[in-house]
């Protein structure tokens, strides 16, 4: 029996299947209740039970951002530190993450890589439970007709997760596989699974909800359908699966990307964001009245926005806090931007640095940035609630700074870019605190939406239209317009200039939400990154406390090889399976 059917008879025969959601906050949808000795007949017949058994099947999407920050808990590793966004604090080469950067793939990486296989396929089996069991319930006819269309959205979902790291998986329909069952499929091409999960989408989208309140907040709705087939076929549209394969073998060729490439099909996912936008349901969420780029900052702390299409509902945390802040705010995990991501931003005038007309001055490097770049990154002298005083002061990063000073990357207790991630984390409070923040992380915002937007429209000749995008969402960064009004946006970029412009605003807007990974691979990259260094700050303090700064390489170059584009498919399936063909460079 392979991985997929034995995990997921053992792991689902109903053992605490209702009630592992941690997001217990009494106003939610997603409370469980309680319930011991499950089996599949107690827990369907019970209209209670079965809603918390969809419950669980939601508690899934907690991947996205697990207790100490975007999909910690089950990868074991941030994505960001597995590209030029961030390095990772832990030294050791037992780690999952330093294993995939330095190319040293060892049983770590291949028992994480079958987690993530076994972890998805479970939610997909308890999506055909559900549907299975949903029409013998006792719950009303409305209510079966609109759970069976979420859990086909989450199931898709999953499905799409799954194609991130393996390319063509198993579909499986609608079956609930025993442990009697042939082990015999055979992965479906890339292009059925794309096809199944937009089919999917276009099936339920026009009779899912519009939008829910109070606490149904949180469900699936139309906009979370359409944003899912947006994103996917922005990604099916993009150079490493439009034609763009890595392997010579035809048939493998065939399970990681389309045969031959297709402009239409950026033409689909321009279309397909631009439904989106039709729904006339979301807008940026903008204050710039408060202070310049407030409503980037305060979006990632309101359960309830204009912005967020799909929320993961958690109760009240200080999950960011705990995964970003550093050692003096007591923070135990860390992140730390690199110097490529601090460049990325643009000065407030929205020119980039390395524009004579930016202003940029390289001995004051954080003076007068793109406001984001502020509420993203904590650099030397940046200023942070202290717990110990019970007010904002300065963090210091500079070389012998008492706790948060840049550190060798060996010792593991602070920094070893000169930098620390303050994205999403609420200001106010710090990890050391008692304080908690009620925020929902966004597994899709509008913000992802209109940068979709804008690089499918400039890909099919759009570039006014793509250009359109970036200017509105540097308006709510809260940059200065310009006498122009185009925010730092050149008047007529040519399609290439507009690629790269679209390409780093997806970089610094979406920083550290676990869009970078998979942007570098579908762009097909590597070898822009292979062999590369990430780059940190060092920050020496003289005695007039003044400073000297310099760049300097983090820890080795970094891998990227055939094998870095997709994980391996778990060595347990094909042995089992004969038909399961393995991934490039595996």
């Amino acid at each position: 029996m392979n991985t997929y059917n034995r995990l997921c008879y053992f792991l689902l025969s109903f053992l605490g299947l209702a009630i592992a959601y941690s997001c217990q906050d009494a106003d939610s949808f997603l409370d469980p209740q309680s319930t011991n000795d499950l089996n599949e007949a107690t827990v369907f017949a019970d209209s209670a039970r079965t809603m918390d058994f969809l419950a669980n099947i939601y508690s899934t999407l907690k991947y996205e951002v697990g207790t100490s920050g975007y999909e910690m808990n089950t990868f074991g590793g941030s994505l960001s530190d597995m590209t030029d966004e961030s390095d990772t604090r832990w030294p050791g080469g037992h780690n999952v993450t330093n294993q995939i950067i330095s190319g040293t793939f060892g049983t770590a990486f291949y028992d994480r890589s079958t987690a993530i296989w076994t972890y998805f396929y479970t939610a997909i089996r308890q999506s055909n439970i559900y549907l299975k069991n949903l029409e013998t319930t006792p719950l009303s006819a409305m209510r079966k007709a609109r759970t069976a269309l979420e859990v086909r959205f989450l199931r898709a979902f999953f499905y799409h997760k799954l194609m991130n790291y393996f390319g063509g998986v198993i579909l499986v329909g609608d079956e609930v596989f025993t442990l009697s069952s042939p082990n015999e499929a055979q992965r479906n091409t890339y292009e059925e699974c794309i096809n199944y999960i937009v089919s999917e989408m276009d099936a339920i989208a026009p009779s899912l909800p519009l939008a829910y309140t109070g606490i149904e907040y949180g469900r699936v709705t139309r906009g979370a359908a359409l944003a899912l087939k947006a994103r996917v076929l922005l990604y099916a549209a993009s150079p490493l699966y439009n034609g763009g394969s890595i392997s010579d073998d035809p048939e493998l060729s065939s399970l990681i990307a389309y045969p031959s490439a297709n402009a239409q099909r950026w033409e689909a996912a321009q279309q397909a964001a631009q439904d989106v936008v039709d729904l006339h349901l979301y807008s940026l969420y903008t204050d710039n009245e408060t202070r310049p780029g407030n409503g980037f900052y305060q979006v990632f702390l309101e359960r309830v926005n204009s912005e967020f299409i799909l929320p993961v509902m958690l109760e009240g945390n200080r999950a960011i806090e705990n995964n970003t802040n550093p050692p003096s705010r007591g923070g135990q995990y860390y992140r730390f931007p690199t110097q490529e991501l601090v460049d990325a931003f643009p000065m407030k005038n929205g020119k980039p640095i390395d524009d004579q007309a930016s202003e940029y001055d390289e001995e004051h490097m954080y003076k007068n940035r793109d406001p984001r770049f502020y509420y993203t990154v904590i650099y030397n002298e940046a200023e942070y609630w202290d717990q110990r005083v019970q007010r904002m002061t300065p963090v210091y990063t500079y070389v012998g700074a008492n706790l948060d000073g840049l550190k060798p990357s060996s010792v593991n207790t602070g920094t070893v870019t000169g930098y620390y991630a303050r994205k999403m984390a609420n200001e106010n409070i710090s990890a050391g605190s008692s304080a908690i923040t009620y925020r929902c992380p966004p597994i899709f915002r509008y913000a992802e939406i209109l940068l979709n937007l804008a690089e499918a429209a400039n890909e099919n000749g759009q570039t006014n239209l793509a250009m359109d995008q970036l200017i509105a969402l540097r308006e709510r960064a809260g940059i200065e317009a310009g006498t122009d009004g185009r925010y730092g946006i050149p008047a007529n970029p040519t399609q290439h200039e507009a690629r790269e412009l679209i390409r780093n605003e997806r970089f610094i807007e979406l920083a550290f939400e676990d869009q970078r990974y998979w942007d570098i691979r579908r762009w097909k990259l590597g070898d822009t990154y292979d062999g590369k260094y990430v780059h940190g700050i060092n920050i020496i303090r003289n005695g007039d406390g003044s400073y000297q700064s310099s760049r300097f390489e983090v820890r080795a170059p970094r891998y990227f090889k055939v094998n870095s584009y997709f994980f391996p498919i778990p060595q347990t399936e094909i042995a089992s399976n004969r038909n399961i063909k393995q991934n490039p460079g595996w």
